[in-house]
């Protein structure tokens, strides 16, 4: 069995997951047009007050960094063979960010898809996996990177083919060496510390074969990938005039890592755990704190409302309890690696804590499909089915609310950007 075959092979899923991807394209386009539309025609106005050295995106949303848009000079070891894509999407593209809305919202869009293919592989039916992967679908975070030409929405979409992928592998138990290492190099080019969620989700795959064959084939892998990067890195400092990732490591560490840095204190994070879980599924109420740079981000002044305790919450305890339950499941641990990640990176060595009250790296949910993932197959696995129907039930009001949320916080968000730039900044002006 191929892996295209273990994905595509009923004709039920494949019309579910292409009508569902479709629905949400449409939506993602539907609900971020204005916000592109409202950049193209306040230019003149937004441009003096960005900070992004002259992307033709101009709103500094969760600090998000318009960096699909800074064509080939875009180089670091955080992003370091993003310049691939963005040199032809700069050439092609020029000074739209209407394009990027398409491409995001259909890259959005096919990581839901794949999220109902892998709860539905696991053993789900069919109304659980589907509303899962549209709950995923319309979460905060997957709405907003659909228009912010930011690198995000090419990350998550690799991250969840990758963790499909997987899956594939652990139920045939075949681990190829060159595709695992074309898709660590992948999520290596895009996002350099994503090679490492991989690189654990692909170690804990392989624990059901035997030690010796295990690490044998997981070191190929890496070697294979090792090589691959070597490769890439020469022909990319050929075809960039002598430009490479490698060139610039010390000071890209320094300036964009290690500057963000900063222990954790529940005393002054104490919203973290929220900023990272909740917000990029339930939208936050958005405040301007610094208009240096036109910074909207979450407004930690105001309570969170109950809504968003309950859904949030109730996510995260459905994730929690399937951990639980499947602490001996590779699977479970596979899918948790994303999750165990972000709170080693985020909280115990406390990367965007030095910038906490500006989202930065915070509300940026590489991880977000793990929590969905493994809250549905916690629903699944349930033997008595009256609480699996229930659970259901509440996952799908869960999906309501959000969707109302995210629907109204959407346009409060825009209105509240269009009178922050007509009164604040124009008195600035002034």
């Amino acid at each position: 069995m191929t892996f295209f075959s273990y994905l595509f092979r009923h004709k039920k899923d494949n019309y579910t997951a292409i009508g569902l991807s479709i629905c949400l394209v449409l939506w993602y386009v539907f609900m971020n047009l204005p916000f592109v539309t409202y950049i193209k025609d306040h230019a003149a106005g937004l441009m003096p007050h960005s900070p992004f050295y002259g992307a033709p995106f101009t709103l500094n949303l969760f600090n998000f960094d318009p960096s699909m848009e800074y064509g080939p000079e875009n180089i670091s070891i955080i992003h370091p063979f993003i310049n691939f894509l963005t040199s032809p999407l700069t050439t092609m593209i020029g000074s739209a960010n209407l394009p990027y809305l398409l491409i995001q919202s259909v890259l959005n869009a096919l990581s839901a898809a794949l999220v109902y293919y892998i709860v539905r592989r696991s053993g789900a039916g069919w109304l659980l996996s589907f509303v899962t992967a549209a709950f995923f679908g319309i979460s905060s975070y997957t709405l907003f990177t659909a228009f912010i030409p930011d690198s995000y929405a090419y990350a998550q979409f690799m991250i969840i083919l990758s963790a499909a992928y997987l899956h594939y592998c652990r139920l045939t138990n075949r681990y190829a060496v060159m595709p695992n290492a074309s898709l660590a190099l992948i999520n290596f080019g895009i996002t350099s510390t994503n090679v490492a969620t991989f690189a654990g989700a692909l170690l804990i795959s392989l624990f059901d074969r035997r030690w010796k064959d295990a690490f044998k084939r997981f070191i190929l892998i890496i070697l294979a990938f090792l090589g691959m990067v070597i490769i890439v890195t020469l022909l990319q400092h050929l075809l960039f005039s002598g430009k490479s990732w490698i060139a610039n490591v010390f000071s890209s560490v320094q300036n964009g890592a290690l500057s963000y840095v900063s222990p954790f204190s529940f005393e002054h994070h104490s919203r973290v755990f929220y900023m990272l879980f909740v917000s990029p599924i339930l939208s936050p109420e958005l405040a301007m704190i610094d208009p240096g740079i036109a910074a909207f981000v979450t407004n930690l002044a105001k309570p969170y409302p109950i809504h968003v305790h309950i859904v949030g919450i109730g996510m995260l305890i459905l994730a929690i309890l399937s951990f639980i339950k499947g602490i001996r499941s590779r699977d479970t641990w596979a899918f948790a690696i994303y999750i165990l990640f972000a709170i080693l990176l985020h909280i115990i060595v406390g990367f965007g804590l030095a910038t906490y009250a500006y989202d930065l790296y915070l509300y940026a949910g590489h991880y977000l499909f793990a929590v969905f993932v493994l809250a549905a197959l916690f629903i699944a696995k349930t033997k008595n089915l009256r609480i699996q129907q229930a659970l259901t039930g509440i996952m799908i009001l869960f999906l309501l609310i959000t969707l109302v949320n995210n629907i109204v916080l959407h346009g409060q968000t825009l209105e509240y950007i269009q009178m922050t730039y007509d009164t604040v900044f124009k008195n600035i002006e002034k």
